[in-house]
């Protein structure tokens, strides 16, 4: 017989059936990976991707500043090129008032768009990424953010150790012009990497976390095509990524920035409005100890993530 209190019995039986469902979550905790405590004292980035055409508008700026400054906006990662082209593109007048505004600014630089097909890459083109990281650092950029590091998901069957060792020789030489300049070094992951401990892409955490300061796992649930839980549940989604990579740099001086979803697509499957599935984004990785978050929308449409954050005052 156990006693709750003075007086109360409660039957054995149901005293097992309790310290069993008890005991079944905490096991299903250390399965997933239960969050690092919240954070402390580091500055929490609430951060919007810019596509290149509207980094460059000053209007267009100056009106997401005073939008998203007001609900905690601090941070934008800007494409300093156009899409399939390599020539540096941005507005000096933009990157100074957004220093003025004191929002931390990243630059995203598109690296093999889809993926590497081939091998050898032409050394040409590495030095333009590199020489665009450099003029990044330069223009007063807190940050370069590498994208599309990664070999194709149809490209030629290469050894994965020859994938990653031509990745880490990348990583290496982009760490190698971040120090020269002062400057953080970020990658973009896919999400579904967190989860793999190999992936035939090239992308494996670890190694990208020997050379980056920041990464930042794609988390959007509506990619989880073909399984339906994860794209009707994007707060729980958005979760359980954001741990799965907090665990992977568990004692490594790597932070995790997930990219969450502010964009409609497949959204119907979580039968909600796209602030609300927003909303359950930002609430699940301000709850664990990732450094933030940035929200995606490809045309720089962010009327979802102010609704939302304005909601959750």
């Amino acid at each position: 017989m156990i006693f709750i209190g003075r007086k109360s019995p409660l039957h054995t039986k149901t005293a097992a059936i309790i310290l069993s469902l008890i005991l079944a979550a905490i096991l299903s905790a250390i399965r997933q990976g239960a969050p690092a405590e919240i954070r402390a004292s580091q500055v929490l980035m609430r951060g919007l991707y810019i596509p290149n055409s509207k980094s460059r508008g000053m209007d267009y700026i100056k009106s997401l500043v005073e939008k998203g400054k007001p609900l905690g906006i601090n941070m934008l990662v800007m494409d300093v090129h156009a899409f399939g082209s390599t020539v540096y593109r941005v507005n000096p007048d933009v990157i100074s008032y957004l220093k003025r505004e004191n929002f931390y600014i990243a630059a995203r630089i598109v690296c093999f768009q889809d993926g590497i097909n081939k091998m050898p890459v032409a050394q040409s083109k590495l030095e333009q990424l590199y020489s665009l990281t450099a003029a990044a650092a330069d223009s007063g950029f807190d940050e370069v953010q590498l994208d599309y590091i990664r070999f194709a998901d149809d490209g030629i069957p290469y050894p994965l150790n020859k994938k990653y060792a031509f990745i880490e020789s990348l990583l290496r030489n982009f760490r190698k012009i971040a120090d020269e300049k002062n400057l953080k070094l970020s990658a973009d992951l896919f999400g579904r990497v967190v989860y793999n401990r190999d992936d035939f892409i090239g992308q494996k955490v670890e190694i990208f976390a020997k050379y980056t300061d920041i990464l930042y796992p794609m988390l959007y649930p509506s990619h989880y095509t073909g399984d339906r839980q994860r794209m009707s549940m994007p707060g729980e989604t958005v979760r359980e990524g954001t741990i799965k990579g907090l665990n992977r740099v568990a004692g490594i001086n790597v932070e995790i920035q997930p990219y969450i979803q502010a964009f409609p697509y497949n959204i119907q499957y979580a039968r909600m409005k796209l602030e609300e599935y927003v909303a359950l984004q930002i609430k699940a990785v301000e709850e664990t100890s990732a450094r933030g978050w940035v929200a995606w929308n490809p045309n720089g449409d962010y009327s979802s993530v102010f609704t939302a954050l304005e909601a959750m005052k």
